[in-house]
């Protein structure tokens, strides 16, 4: 990867939080065009550095953000060091990663994905349907993937649906309507 050979790797990957991709370089000047996971592609403007990981794992680097803009769904970044197309094209493909302490305060009720993944989840009947492994977006809303009970349950997050979420100890409750749970189980079966 192209900077300094002094450039600091991270502390720790537990401190990171994976935001994007660098998609494409942009014009000649070392510009890259990076798609972001939030669908936000404005929130790049507040970062001011990104840790960049070479694709299939490869090692980490921190860049300082000298500007950013928005051009349709896709944030542009001038990172430093990187000035040239040549330079840009050498960090094609990057997972785009962010200290965690660098994410913008969210408001009341509001979380980041990174902060659920973990959570035990329980029914508003109390019965633990397992862990909150994941998380991925459809156009209607975003979607828990918990993972317990020799079963995966798809959980869409929805305002009736999840009624409290309790980071300090690591819950989740859910007021799953009627069929929700049960339709999660018969696709274990039957593979639809």
């Amino acid at each position: 990867m192209p900077g300094n050979s002094d450039r600091r790797n991270p502390e720790s990957v537990d401190d990171l939080v994976v935001i994007g991709e660098i998609v494409k370089p942009h014009g000649i000047k070392g510009e890259v065009k990076v798609y972001s996971y939030s669908e936000q592609p404005e929130n790049f403007k507040h970062y001011k550095t990104v840790v960049l990981q070479e694709p299939a794992g490869g090692g980490t680097e921190i860049y300082n953000v000298v500007k950013s803009r928005v051009q349709g769904k896709l944030a542009i970044l001038q990172l430093e060091d990187v000035a040239s197309r040549e330079a840009a094209e050498a960090i094609l493909g990057s997972t785009v990663w962010l200290q965690k302490s660098d994410l913008p305060e969210l408001d009341s009720g509001e979380y980041y994905w990174h902060q659920l993944i973990g959570l035990q989840v329980f029914t508003d009947s109390g019965s633990e349907l397992g862990k909150v492994a994941s998380l991925f977006s459809t156009r209607a809303h975003d979607m828990l993937v918990v993972t317990g009970r020799g079963r995966e349950y798809l959980i869409p997050v929805k305002e009736e649906i999840i009624k409290e979420i309790d980071t300090r100890k690591g819950r989740l409750f859910i007021a799953p309507p009627a069929g929700l749970l049960e339709a999660n189980e018969e696709d274990q079966f039957t593979g639809g």
